[in-house]
């Protein structure tokens, strides 16, 4: 189950605003197991359905990374917090970021189920109240970094295009 015959979505990064999603942008591979890599493993990216180049040592990068939030004995499992109150008087819509990767279920050392999954939110202001990260913190801190890389990466095609 390791192998994917054609590309897979591994990581799924969505700029919300209030329910909408205003910016989609996913990391796709032809491995879905983190653990294992291959000389010939092929990575793709895509930003609100375009495909946009990527430079093989970040796809690494990002691959590298997913490996400490993708499934439970790394994460810590997930986390998911009680919304709260917003304490402030912002007007206008909820913004945040939902990171989603392909969570995967072991057993016997063997992938057995495998989904996408969201690991962390990141409020980008104070009305968006959605609480999800790893409780491991090294996994929070890798799938932050990684958030941060597609967030970036997301820049580089113009929003709309």
């Amino acid at each position: 189950m390791a192998m994917a015959q054609t590309p897979v979505e591994l990581l799924k990064l969505k700029l919300q605003s209030d329910n909408q999603v205003v910016r989609d942008i996913r990391f796709y591979g032809t491995d879905i197991d983190p653990n294992t890599s291959a000389v010939d493993e092929q990575f793709t990216l895509t930003i609100d359905g375009q495909n946009v180049p990527i430079n093989p040592e970040l796809a690494r990068r990002l691959e590298g990374l997913r490996r400490s939030f993708s499934y439970d004995s790394l994460s810590g499992g997930i986390q998911v917090g009680q919304p709260g109150s917003p304490m402030c008087l912002m007007a206008g819509p909820a913004r945040g970021m939902i990171l989603e990767t392909r969570y995967l279920t072991y057993e016997n050392y063997k992938i057995t189920n495998s989904g996408m999954k969201p690991v962390l939110t990141v409020a980008q202001n104070c009305l968006f109240t959605s609480k999800i990260s790893p409780q491991n913190a090294t996994a929070r801190e890798e799938a932050r970094a990684a958030l941060e890389i597609l967030f970036t990466l997301s820049h580089s095609l113009p929003q709309g295009s």
